[in-house]
């Protein structure tokens, strides 16, 4: 029997993994918002934290040099932007921790879901997705090395090293 943490986590390492290979202003970009998304979520509600990915979200024109990592679905030269990367990500491990329904494929299904919720079901996709946001916002740190502001903490991982010898 597997730990809902656990899984949770597993789902969270594979996404942000796999946002290792955006170019770096996006992943910057992405990770910056990951970090932002816990408190969007506390502040105005999941209903209109997602609703505000949906509205910012687009998909992007995939450069030469990405083109052979592409995975967008709608078009195989765009990708998503951070704020539908983000809400895909959320979906995805929410899928994999079997707290939305199998039928929800697409963002505009898991938007529907919260807003169709009833109260007792909403506090539980809450909960959820506060928990899957903090383990995106872990990775984002320990893998993709990107801070709240988008920076990039190598820099900063050096200067450490520098002052321990």
């Amino acid at each position: 029997m597997s730990i809902r943490s656990h899984d949770l986590a597993r789902a969270a390492y594979g996404v942000v993994s796999a946002r290792q290979q955006l170019p770096d202003d996006e992943r910057k970009k992405y990770g910056a918002l990951a970090h932002k998304l816990p408190s969007l979520i506390l502040q105005n509600g999941l209903a209109q934290a997602t609703g505000f990915l949906l509205a910012k979200g687009k998909n992007i024109q995939a450069t030469d040099k990405d083109a052979e990592t592409e995975t967008a679905v709608d078009n195989p030269s765009t990708r998503p932007n951070e704020h539908y990367a983000l809400l895909d990500d959320l979906r995805e491990i929410l899928h994999a921790v079997r707290v939305i329904n199998s039928n929800v494929t697409e963002r505009d299904d898991l938007h529907k879901q919260i807003i169709d919720a009833d109260m007792a079901t909403t506090m539980r996709l809450t909960r959820h997705s506060l928990a899957a946001c903090g383990w995106i916002k872990r990775y984002v740190q320990g893998i993709l090395r990107i801070d709240s502001t988008g920076a990039v903490n190598d820099a900063n991982d050096a200067k450490e090293d520098d002052h321990a010898d």
